[in-house]
């Protein structure tokens, strides 16, 4: 089984993409737009909402319990 890694900052920045840096020192973009449609991440449509993104036990998090885990921000960033 392959490691879980940890977000460890992450910063909002254009469209619905998060600036994120992992606990290996690797960084990504990491395009949200995939979950907009569906219901559990519905309020990330709202880009007030969306930049308010902070890190939390190494997942990206809003207000509110709406989050992201690690393990799907990894699979899916595309590291620089």
């Amino acid at each position: 089984m392959e490691k879980l890694h940890d977000i460890v900052a992450a910063k909002p920045i254009e469209g619905y993409k998060v600036d994120v840096t992992f606990d290996t020192g690797e960084r990504g973009i990491f395009d949200c737009s995939r979950y907009l449609d569906k219901p559990y991440w519905k309020r990330l449509n709202d880009k007030d909402f969306f930049r308010q993104v902070f890190v939390g036990y190494g997942t990206l998090v809003w207000p509110g319990e709406v989050d992201i885990g690690p393990e799907d921000v990894w699979e899916f960033a595309q590291r620089y």
